[in-house]
């Protein structure tokens, strides 16, 4: 997909999808924090997707992208493949798993191997990597295999997928000034400006980014898109994507701005998350809510606003 033939996506095919996938995904609960509101000095409503199935929100595209294939085609894909640093591969094994599917797994050598360990436990093969580079590569030559190729982010019925996040956000959280959401690949922030714009088109969106992979905010300052050559030594492992593709970059330009995140900031939030909500919460799901500290320490004038950070992930270690 080129710059120019870019076209937003309908937002009634983001409640089609999320009426093809209601049934298989948690409606997972919205909470907030009183020591983090006064803290903050504003309202902070988390998006609890580290309570998803596969513990993130990745459950919500993979879904989308294989139930949508066997609507489009009468019939199920016989074989999958994906590159991923762990979730969006999880997410896609268990849908496999559970419709008796075949999956292939790139994963690059720097991913946890706790991730690696719990995609092979849903039944997926997988292929270790020297670079995400490679991985990405390998998976999109299975193609011609007749593989079914499902990237983590740049695909239509993914965004859609996790679109489906934000649209629950809206139906449980009104009013809201800015939702926040880590940057990785993209697709959950396209999916957070597709909903954004048709439920509540005031709501700023915001892109959380670490400072060490920060592909994304150079992207929007150069108007190019910068790519990585090598997989950024971040903690925050969701974010580590050596580019963002056309179609998410599309999107990018139209929401309200990428933070950038020390990792700093997202070692003490993912530990201060993880004892005030006690929950698990993976580093790059403490980006949101650096983002909004950010966000309010250069405009103080937005603190009292409500704010709504999405909590992507729980696969820890």
């Amino acid at each position: 997909m080129s710059l120019t033939d870019f076209k937003i996506l309908d937002y009634n095919k983001v409640l089609k999808s999320y009426d093809l996938i209601k049934s298989y995904i948690f409606r997972t609960a919205i909470v907030s924090n009183k020591k983090i509101n006064q803290l903050l000095n504003a309202e902070i409503f988390f998006k609890m997707e580290n309570q998803q199935i596969t513990l993130s929100f990745k459950a919500r595209g993979a879904f989308n992208a294989i139930l949508s294939y066997q609507e489009k085609n009468g019939f199920l894909p016989k074989k999958i493949v994906v590159q991923s640093s762990g979730n969006h591969a999880q997410a896609v094994a268990y849908v496999a798993k559970n419709l008796g599917l075949e999956v292939l797994v790139y994963m690059a050598s720097n991913v946890s191997p706790f991730k690696i360990d719990k995609v092979k436990e849903l039944g997926a093969k997988v292929v270790i990597c020297q670079e995400r580079s490679e991985a990405n590569k390998l998976a999109q030559e299975k193609q011609s295999e007749g593989y079914f190729f499902i990237h983590p982010s740049d695909n239509d019925e993914v965004i859609l997928g996790q679109a489906t996040c934000a649209l629950e956000i809206f139906d449980q959280v009104q009013d809201l000034s800015a939702i926040f959401a880590p940057c990785g690949g993209g697709g959950l922030l396209a999916g957070c400006y597709l909903s954004a714009l048709a439920k509540s088109p005031k709501t700023k969106v915001f892109g959380c980014e670490p400072e060490m992979a920060n592909d994304a905010f150079l992207s929007l300052k150069n108007n190019k898109i910068y790519s990585f050559t090598t997989s950024p030594n971040t903690i925050a492992d969701g974010a580590r994507t050596l580019a963002v593709s056309n179609r998410c970059f599309n999107y990018l330009k139209k929401i309200t701005e990428i933070l950038e995140i020390s990792e700093e900031k997202i070692k003490f939030w993912q530990e201060f998350l993880s004892n005030n909500l006690g929950e698990a919460i993976e580093p790059t799901s403490a980006l949101t809510i650096a983002g909004i500290e950010k966000y309010l320490q250069q405009n103080p004038q937005e603190s009292g606003k409500k704010y709504c950070a999405i909590i992507t992930g729980g696969n820890l270690y």
